[in-house]
């Protein structure tokens, strides 16, 4: 199958929460691909073109550990965002339901996409998203923000919503459920 995700011409994404892509890929293995396109090397203070990366994920993307180490990129995005004070100020729940917003504040110009973001539950959040990032990557950041913002030892769950419309698959958005247990 044909790499689903869309391209963003003029958007731009932060190269701090792209530099997950290299704490995750042994960097050995994968210098001549990052070379071609032009991100073997870049600051973390930055902004570059997400087709960049879009094109190298598309590169990827016929590796059999794609998926997996997607999953694992998305979960170390979350620990590359910056918040503001007035965010990193709020309660973990507060943060989870801003996960929208901390996507947009990672992106510039163009159409990076969004979310919906509805809390659906006393302990769920269901997140609908039509980003330019692969559906695993989205899984892995909102399973990592979830470790990051709930409290220590709260068991919770990240999962595709059943029958809804994927984007990996052809469709205009993803749905997740962030579902944890009350303490």
């Amino acid at each position: 199958m044909a790499y689903p995700y869309r391209h963003a011409p003029g958007t731009e994404v932060s190269g701090a929460v792209m530099s997950a892509i290299f704490n995750h890929y042994q960097r050995d293995d994968v210098i001549e691909s990052l070379q071609k396109h032009g991100l073997d090397y870049f600051e973390a203070d930055q902004w570059y073109p997400v087709d960049q990366f879009i094109n190298l994920l598309a590169e990827w993307s016929e590796s059999p550990a794609f998926s997996t180490n997607l999953v694992s990129i998305g979960m170390a995005m979350t620990y590359h965002i910056e918040l503001p004070d007035e965010i990193e100020a709020l309660s973990g729940l507060e943060k989870l339901m801003l996960l929208g917003d901390m996507h947009m504040g990672q992106h510039r110009s163009g159409d990076a996409g969004c979310y919906r973001v509805e809390r659906i539950g006393e302990s769920a959040i269901r997140y609908t998203e039509n980003t330019v990032w692969p559906d695993d990557m989205i899984y892995g950041y909102i399973y990592g923000a979830a470790r990051r913002y709930l409290d220590r030892g709260v068991h919770f769950s990240v999962r595709y919503v059943k029958d809804a419309e994927r984007q990996d698959t052809g469709g205009g958005s993803t749905t997740f459920d962030l579902i944890w247990e009350l303490q």
